[in-house]
């Protein structure tokens, strides 16, 4: 069953096309690689699916729910209930520590639960650093805690950009080996990357080229 499907979404800004017709379905369960050159559409098409921005024309359905129909309020519910969103420049709240930037995320989806971040934070091998501010992390440990917050809340799609780019290559490891565990859980994973490493860990790897899938190849079972 798909858990996203785009038909036939175009976005334009002015006289820029950024999707042109564009077409995607994406099966519960998999791990799928957004790769293109800069200006390919990665960044639009990863903002549509976190519900953060409309396609022009188009729909964009997540989970069985149209997200093209819906107003800026219901497209917030979405992104809250539907989507777990990991970023490359993390966003953490630099005045809260580890387990309190994950129960912030519990906060605005239900109720904070320290006993669930604690869990979370131990999932992503962090448990000794929950009470530690952004400052005091290292990027690694700093992308570890945007993917349990991520996760805290059990969303449909997990939704990163980029999620590699500002780590070393031990951290990197680190984070890439944390995918293979989500995927092998059953997540599905949707993940925005330059770096074509990252890109054939997927099982799927679809490549962009002036707002159109250029490529669109099933590599391996992902491990």
């Amino acid at each position: 069953m798909a858990i996203l499907e785009m038909k036939q979404v175009s976005k334009s800004y002015g006289n820029v096309h950024a999707l042109k017709e564009f077409n995607l379905a994406v099966e519960a369960g998999e791990w799928v690689s957004i790769m293109g050159p800069s200006g390919s559409g990665k960044s639009t098409m990863l903002n549509i699916i976190g519900c953060m921005d409309k396609p022009t024309t188009g729909s964009v359905i997540i989970d069985g729910v149209d997200t093209s129909c819906l107003n800026q309020k219901q497209l917030t519910e979405i992104r809250r209930d539907k989507i777990g969103l990991v970023f490359q420049q993390f966003h953490l709240v630099p005045h809260l520590t580890a387990i309190e930037n994950i129960m912030l995320a519990q906060y605005y989806h239900s109720m904070p639960d320290e006993n669930e971040a604690v869990e979370a934070l131990k999932r992503v091998g962090l448990l000794n650093r929950g009470h530690h501010l952004p400052s005091q992390l290292s990027g690694g440990e700093q992308q570890r805690v945007c993917i349990a917050r991520a996760l805290i809340n059990y969303p449909a799609i997990v939704l990163a950009d980029e999620p590699t780019g500002n780590l070393d290559e031990e951290n990197e490891r680190i984070v890439t080996e944390l995918f293979k565990a989500l995927h092998r859980e059953g997540h599905t994973i949707i993940v925005v990357t330059h770096d074509p490493e990252v890109g054939t860990l997927a099982e799927r790897s679809i490549k962009l080229e002036h707002g159109k899938v250029s490529e669109d190849i099933y590599e391996k079972a992902a491990v």
